[in-house]
């Protein structure tokens, strides 16, 4: 289905076709596919789209404050556990999907987020370690002292990453791959569960991009979306694998609990928006 799709956005730039011509071409390729598979190819070109700046936004919660106090008071915000487990667990669903070779359309967004992920991750032990004095001022020294100081906080969270990378994508059986994918569930389940925890604790989200929240949620629901349509037409082959109703579970967890971080914005932060116009409205009442 996506050759032709992509036959027909590349004509759509030729001077020389009729874009009725093209109009026409494109009525018939999807009546002949079916809508809902057009539909479903569309979002999963969407979501990989979007994918590649989903996070750009919490990057932004983190470095656009002024201050370096209210810096370091995001990153405190965050779960380093939340997205440590959620890359992993990207990298798994990248390289699984990989070695059965399915449609980078099927797997792009997680590579894309992912390396967000990375970017974050140590934005948040940098700023930390400011905060922690672990990395200490660093106006006073040369850019060569600056990159050996914060090179040496960073190591082993690098370490880390690029360990973990190389192990899945090199080293680690096919069969450790596939039970990790397996468990994609429980593990996303269990990467949620501390950003929830943190912002119980906090009784606030501030520290969170409303956009991503609300992307996250989007995209899951888009995944749900492609991923039935995908079952659908494998099941009229009789195609349909364990590792369908797996990735397919998955993604509905995923919308549960990106579903459940939004619900805390509205829940915490509307409050406080709330108590806030009430405070103000008291003050008008007593005049």
């Amino acid at each position: 289905m996506a050759p032709q799709v992509f036959m027909l956005i590349k004509l759509l730039f030729n001077p020389d076709v009729s874009k009725k011509l093209i109009l026409q071409m494109a009525l018939k390729q999807m009546s002949a596919i079916g809508y809902a598979k057009v539909a479903a190819l569309l979002l999963s070109l969407l979501t990989v789209g979007v994918s590649s700046v989903i996070r750009i936004p919490q990057i932004r919660k983190i470095l656009n404050p002024k201050l370096l106090e209210n810096k370091i008071k995001v990153v405190n915000g965050l779960s380093l556990e939340t997205y440590s487990i959620e890359s992993f667990n990207y990298l798994v669903h990248v390289v699984f999907n990989s070695q059965n070779n399915n449609s980078f359309l099927n797997y792009g967004e997680s590579l894309l987020l992912g390396l967000q992920n990375v970017i974050i991750i140590l934005l948040i032990k940098y700023y930390r370690a400011i905060g922690s004095g672990s990395i200490p001022d660093l106006q006073d020294k040369t850019w060569k002292e600056s990159a050996e100081i914060v090179g040496r906080e960073l190591a082993e969270p690098v370490g880390w990453i690029l360990g973990t990378s190389l192990f899945l994508t090199k080293l680690a059986p096919t069969s450790l791959i596939t039970l990790l994918q397996i468990l994609n569930i429980p593990i996303s389940i269990i990467s949620k569960l501390p950003q929830i925890r943190q912002n119980s604790i906090l009784k606030t989200t501030t520290h969170l991009s409303s956009i991503t929240l609300h992307a996250n949620v989007a995209g899951s629901l888009i995944r749900v979306y492609t991923t039935i349509q995908d079952l659908s037409a494998k099941s009229k082959r009789s195609k349909v694998t364990s590792g369908d109703w797996v990735l397919l579970g998955g993604y509905l967890t995923s919308l549960t609990l990106n579903s459940v971080l939004v619900g805390q914005q509205y829940f915490y932060d509307g409050n406080q928006l709330n108590k806030k116009e009430e405070e103000e409205e008291e003050p008008k009442k007593s005049v």
